[in-house]
């Protein structure tokens, strides 16, 4: 009897220990630590640094980029990353270029939205430090200068944003953070 009852209490147990091995071998496998990042991971990532680069750029670097940013401007912008250099890259450490669509607008606070000045269009960011940003100058042979900035096989995405919560996501944010502030 003793010993029908001592196999009871140690089956059960083993049992939960079975089921929960098996949970947390499923749980690993779905979201764990040893999934590999993906490209939209990664051109999550890269958009971040994007932002970050334009964001951060000095006034000398605004201008140059062909976008005037006054004296007590805030500077914000969005990005949205298409592709990478080297293009078999899949973590942002091994990243040496980065390609984007982006929209920057710039006032000082209590500006609205409509008067804000704004600039946008592909960029390619090298992942420096400090990181360098090229802009396809506009007016004539501005889809040369696109050509030239952005390699062929990421041409096709050069030309506006294809998720549209994007630009409407900055808006947002310049609304909360430069329209309304005073």
């Amino acid at each position: 009897m003793r010993m029908l009852l001592w196999l009871r209490r140690n089956v059960f147990w083993l049992r939960v220990e079975a089921a929960l091995t098996v949970l947390g071998l499923l749980a690993i496998g779905v979201s764990g630590p040893l999934r590999e990042p993906s490209e939209v991971d990664l051109l999550s990532a890269l958009s971040q640094r994007i932002v970050a680069a334009l964001e951060n750029a000095s006034p000398t670097e605004h201008h140059d980029h062909g976008h005037d940013i006054a004296q007590g401007d805030r500077v914000l912008c969005a990005a949205e990353a298409f592709g990478h250099e080297p293009a078999d890259a899949r973590r942002i450490e091994e990243v040496r270029w980065a390609y984007a669509y982006y929209l920057c607008a710039a006032a000082p606070s209590g500006t609205p939205w409509d008067v804000a000045s704004r600039i946008s269009g592909p960029v390619a960011v090298q992942l420096s430090t400090p990181p360098v940003v090229r802009i396809a100058q506009s007016g004539a042979g501005y889809p040369e200068r696109v050509k030239a900035l952005i390699p062929a096989r990421y041409q096709a995405r050069a030309n506006g944003f294809a998720d549209r919560s994007i630009p409407d996501g900055l808006r947002r944010r310049y609304e909360t953070e430069i329209a309304s502030a005073r």
